[in-house]
């Protein structure tokens, strides 16, 4: 009997939980609501980004498939992903389009053995929550259809795999059952309880995605994450961050996973260099919660690498206040601290050699004979001496 295993499980250690603490040693080495300016910065991927993210651009792109005697579909004319309808669907239900949620049955082969299975999948189409091969034949799907895929691992797992499970490079068979779909109203329009639940989905996604080193699509299951937890309630009443202790509770829960959603993006954009992306991630963190650990930490990472030390340094000195059990924070500032003094000693030193003040020698200063102790000792000898002889007159007139 085959085990099985859930294909969306993630590793919570990895990012930020409800109590774990983050490992700092992860971050990469050393080398407010003010409006719509910030909100279009995390929302616009940098230039870094864009350039190593896999988009499912094949998803849309159309391409007239063809169908070999067998039924088999070749979805993208390639031959590297291929399709056969195993038991028909509703025809009436229409298949599902780009951003619906949809809701299927997966089971996973190699070599015709199985060797993972997950019900009631749920995600939405073409936002990169699953691996591409279901991105891109789900849509070609309608209700209760049952397909049977042979996918390339290209459109699988990759050249990563998937831990002993799949080995990397391995050509898969699917079996995808297509239970549900609906069509998800804009965001904001959307019940409060169930964006929630469709937002932390897709951080989870975006955690799974980092676990494996794909950074650029956890960013992007980060960044629609975000779009869902989210409320205007937040930005009408929460002038300043002290405010968030007044809202709904609900509200304050979808607070709370709004930090861990951007403090992870953040985290994922370091390790993409987008650096001027992930400070604006922490700037969504900071605030909301200007003390929160993690965003400050990583927002001095941030700026050691666009070579601001000494705000870094400011930074530093404020984690060391707030929490000085960060052992890591007081070694990064001892260490940026003697940098930036070792830095302006050589720039001292250049400027010297350039009006070559280092050929000229100091000229010797002539030690005075008597110590400090005992020129203290005769001063107040002096004293005492003065004082005897102010006494002695004030009498002898008298």
């Amino acid at each position: 009997m085959v085990d099985t295993i859930n294909i969306s499980e993630v590793d919570p250690t990895l990012m930020d939980g409800d109590d774990d603490e983050e490992d700092f040693s992860m971050m990469p080495e050393l080398c407010d609501n003010k409006g719509a300016t910030d909100l279009a910065e995390y929302n616009k991927p940098a230039a870094d980004e864009v350039t190593d993210i896999p988009t499912n651009t094949l998803a849309e792109e159309k391409v007239e498939p063809s169908v070999d005697p067998d039924g088999w579909e070749d979805v993208l004319g390639s031959g590297r992903l291929r399709k056969r309808v195993k038991t028909e669907g509703d025809e009436k239900s229409g298949k599902p389009g780009r951003g619906s949620r949809c809701t299927v049955n997966v089971v996973e082969m190699v070599a015709g053995k199985e060797v993972g299975r997950e019900e009631q999948l749920q995600f939405n189409v073409g936002e990169s929550e699953v691996m591409q091969a279901l991105d891109l034949v789900v849509p070609l799907m309608m209700k209760s259809e049952v397909a049977e895929v042979k996918v390339e691992h290209t459109f699988a797992y990759g050249v990563v795999g998937d831990g002993d499970r799949i080995p990397p490079s391995t050509d898969m068979e699917l079996e995808v059952e297509l239970v549900d779909w609906v069509e998800l109203c804009p965001a904001p329009d959307i019940p409060l309880a169930e964006r929630m639940a469709i937002g932390m989905s897709k951080r989870e996604r975006g955690n799974r995605w980092y676990s494996r080193g794909e950074y650029s699509l956890a960013v992007q299951c980060y960044r629609k994450a975000a779009e869902y937890l989210d409320d205007k309630q937040i930005e009408e009443d929460m002038e300043v961050p002290i405010d968030r202790f007044l809202l709904p509770k609900d509200l304050q829960e979808l607070l709370q996973e709004r930090v861990k959603t951007f403090n992870n993006m953040a985290q994922a954009q370091m390790k993409l260099s987008a650096w001027d992306s992930s400070l604006a991630s922490v700037r969504q963190v900071l605030k909301i919660e200007p003390n929160n650990e993690k965003a400050l930490f990583r927002k001095s990472k941030i700026l050691v690498e666009k070579c601001q030390l000494d705000e870094a340094i400011g930074i530093l000195r404020r984690i060391n206040r707030l929490y000085p059990a960060n052992k890591q924070c007081h070694t990064e500032l001892s260490r940026l601290t003697n940098k930036v003094k070792a830095s302006k000693e050589k720039e001292q030193l250049m400027s010297r050699k350039m009006l070559g003040l280092d050929k000229l020698q100091s000229k010797p200063t002539k030690s005075s004979f008597l110590s400090k102790p005992v020129g203290i000792a005769l001063a107040a000898l002096g004293g005492l001496g003065a004082l005897a002889g102010a006494f002695l007159m004030k009498h002898y007139y008298i």
